[in-house]
């Protein structure tokens, strides 16, 4: 079976190695070497000097670590909104006790720099700014740097929190240079690994914002983790096996060169992108994601049904609201050009033997 979704993805034979080598011992030395060098890996994908932790879960799970550790109830949370990912923010904001405000536009459309500063000057005592960088749901990418700009520039001491889990190791995210605050990635899609791991970057701001604050949770609460960090260690057993293919996919990207690694992946948006053009497709809304290709399409479910009985292909369908109206395509990780080559030839047989 052949993966073409936006996470997971494919894993090279070296990651799926490492991860399948006997369990280390997560007090034994070896495997403290093995986490100090993927921390600093870390950082200098995240282009940070700053702390980046590393949790056992979903990205989703950094994201609830991010936000327990650092609401408070009662705050006021902007959280922007341009489909199901930024939908979940404000639910997981309001749940611990904090007032979304939510800025939202249709599926598939966009959010400008221009829009959130327009959005955030009226409002009083704005704590905290939570986006998603790139859409999963919808193939629409923010422009991240801007929007950070405006928000300083209209509320310069709130937390700048970003879902980067369909952007790191694929978008362009500077960390420290865009004065980004939490940022939350995930191991299943640019890092090219097996789903398990959340990575989560936190700049000096949020560290105070959260020691500040008594802790909600135990897991989930960063400074827990961050200390122990500091120590060369994980407060609670780790996945040791999950960080070992980390480890592998790391020195992987940092090989190939981060600037590369976004270039690679631009071209391969604009190559799918042009090929189902040519053959009659129309991509949904902006569309501007370099992980995901969204496709709108009345036959959405027999073309992923064909590519999956016929050639043993799985693509993405769409999510709620586009649940059979669109498909998508995952160009990020461990997928390349002679793959969307593949994948095309057997868009063009499913669609003169298996659709009408």
């Amino acid at each position: 079976m052949r993966l073409f979704t936006p996470g997971p993805v494919p894993v090279s034979a070296a990651v799926l190695a490492a991860c399948a080598a006997p369990p280390l011992f997560h007090r034994g030395k070896p495997f403290m070497e093995m986490s100090q060098r993927v921390w600093q890996n870390l950082r200098a994908v995240y282009r940070t000097e700053y702390h980046v932790v590393v949790l056992a879960g979903s990205g989703m799970t950094g994201i609830e670590a991010a936000m327990a550790s650092t609401l408070a109830p009662g705050d006021t949370v902007v959280v922007l909104e341009h489909g199901r990912f930024g939908a979940r923010l404000a639910t997981i904001a309001e749940r611990y006790g904090a007032a979304p405000s939510v800025l939202r536009v249709p599926w598939g459309e966009t959010i400008t720099a221009a829009m959130v500063e327009e959005y955030l000057r009226p409002l009083q005592g704005v704590r905290h700014v939570w986006l998603v960088h790139s859409e999963t749901s919808t193939g629409v990418a923010l422009e991240l740097e801007a929007i950070a700009r405006s928000i300083r520039r209209v509320a310069p001491d709130t937390l700048i929190g970003v879902d980067a889990i369909t952007s790191m190791a694929i978008h362009a995210v500077e960390t420290d240079a865009w004065d980004l605050d939490l940022v939350v990635s995930a191991s299943q899609k640019g890092f090219a690994c097996p789903p398990g791991l959340a990575t989560v970057g936190i700049s000096p701001r949020a560290e105070a914002r959260m020691r500040a604050r008594p802790a909600s949770t135990y897991t989930l609460h960063l400074p827990t983790v961050v200390d122990s960090m500091k120590q060369g260690l994980f407060p609670w057993t780790p996945p040791v096996t999950l960080i070992a293919g980390l480890d592998v996919a790391l020195d992987v990207i940092l090989a190939e060169g981060l600037d590369l690694v976004w270039q690679r992946h631009a071209d391969l948006a604009r190559y799918t992108q042009s090929a189902l053009a040519d053959r009659g497709f129309t991509l949904f809304g902006d569309g501007s994601s370099h992980a995901v290709t969204v496709i709108a399409d009345e036959r959405a479910s027999q073309i992923k049904r064909g590519l999956l009985e016929k050639h043993d292909i799985v693509i993405a369908g769409g999510q709620d609201l586009l649940q059979d109206k669109v498909f998508r395509i995952g160009t990020c990780g461990n997928v390349h050009r002679a793959d969307i080559e593949d994948l095309m030839r057997a868009i063009d047989d499913v669609l003169t033997t298996v659709v009408d």
